[in-house]
């Protein structure tokens, strides 16, 4: 990509706490850059969607062709779907790789504190607002809409830190569920077995 700087920075934007890099498997370009994380006992999995270049990139970084790829398709210039499993590597300088098979969604569960280590400058801001019940979105002396407005928070990093909070929220509705129902299995299954 020509312009890749502009998209390390994109994402740098929505947590500095990330480190990013911009690689390039067929040219070399940032190759150098993962040494940092090739360390001895210390493990990697590859996880992306279909055909964006995980077993690629482990090729590379080996230096071998541990795992089959494809080419790229001519009529829109994606990769094509070929891992079908995951593999662990153990490469030369201790380094660990789980390559794994494209991912067509990625669930969240128990991501709380993710969420709030890398949005706590938005989290800091909530107890800075006029009422402890501030929904952040009216009401007079909102910490998050007076940042907002003055353009020490970015609009688009407030409603990226909304949405992942709204599908954490979702996705602890549904863990209880999950477990309620499970409790309800068991204790139902017990009633019968007395029988």
């Amino acid at each position: 990509c020509s312009d890749s700087e502009s998209y390390v920075q994109i994402v740098k934007e929505i947590s500095e706490k990330v480190d990013v890099n911009a690689i390039s498997s067929f040219t070399g370009y940032g190759i150098e850059n993962l040494s940092q994380y090739l360390l001895n006992d210390k493990t990697i999995v590859f996880l992306g969607s279909s055909g964006v270049g995980k077993s690629t990139l482990l090729n590379t970084i080996a230096n071998q062709n541990l795992m089959k790829v494809n080419t790229i398709r001519d009529s829109d210039g994606k990769g094509r779907h070929t891992t079908t499993h995951r593999e662990l590597f153990l490469l030369p300088c201790g380094t660990t790789i789980i390559d794994t098979p494209g991912l067509r969604e990625l669930g969240m569960s128990d991501v709380e504190d993710g969420i709030n280590d890398t949005f706590s400058d938005i989290t800091d801001l909530f107890s800075e607002c006029k009422f402890r019940n501030c929904t952040h979105t009216t009401e007079p002396g909102c910490a998050i809409q007076t940042a907002i407005a003055n353009g020490t928070l970015d609009e688009e990093r407030w409603n990226l830190y909304r949405n992942l909070q709204c599908e954490s929220d979702w996705g602890k509705e549904k863990m209880k569920e999950i477990r309620m129902f499970t409790r309800n299995l068991k204790k139902n299954s017990i009633k019968h077995s007395k029988w």
